[in-house]
């Protein structure tokens, strides 16, 4: 009975063997393009977004750093300190003068720098040896960090840029 019209034929959704099979390639066309929508821009908007992991992803140069009086101002001419911060905690660097190293920890947005073990070499001049004394000081006594737009600014706990860097 092929030709009566209550008889469902093939093709026919009623019969589940051969129901039309649109809305599965549909969904599962939107399952595959949410699939890949959250392996590209999950990172960036998960961990490789967060400020614990944004800087371990390079080594940083200071450029500006906070006075006694509140007043940032400019590393000296032909001076160099940097940090790289390694994703196991550990913090080293040259400060200008020495070498250093320290632990760090970061929760968020906070961070917890140790005090530096140093090298014991001179400067060369009493601007570089309270610029390297301020550095050190100044790192102890970050609370905060914020990465953007390639800048790594450690903040104090009264919400004041102490240290900027720049990746190297």
């Amino acid at each position: 009975m092929l030709d009566d019209p209550d008889t469902p034929g093939p093709g026919s959704s009623s019969d589940p063997a051969t129901a039309p099979h649109g809305y599965m390639l549909y969904l599962a066309i939107a399952l595959i393009a949410l699939l890949v929508f959250l392996v590209f821009f999950g990172n960036t908007l998960g961990p490789g977004a967060i400020p614990g992991t944004a800087i371990t992803e390079n080594s940083w140069s200071l450029r500006l750093f906070s006075n006694p009086d509140g007043t940032v101002t400019p590393v000296l001419n032909g001076t160099t300190i940097n940090a790289t911060f390694s994703p196991g905690g550990k913090l080293t660097g040259y400060g200008g003068c020495n070498y250093y190293s320290a632990r760090y920890l970061v929760h968020d947005t906070s961070i917890v720098i140790s005090p530096m073990t140093t090298t014991a070499m001179a400067c060369w001049d009493n601007r570089t040896t309270f610029q390297e004394s301020r550095y050190y000081a100044l790192a102890g006594d970050a609370a905060a960090l914020r990465v953007r737009d390639r800048v790594l600014t450690l903040y104090g706990t009264d919400g004041k840029p102490l240290l900027v860097f720049s990746p190297l």
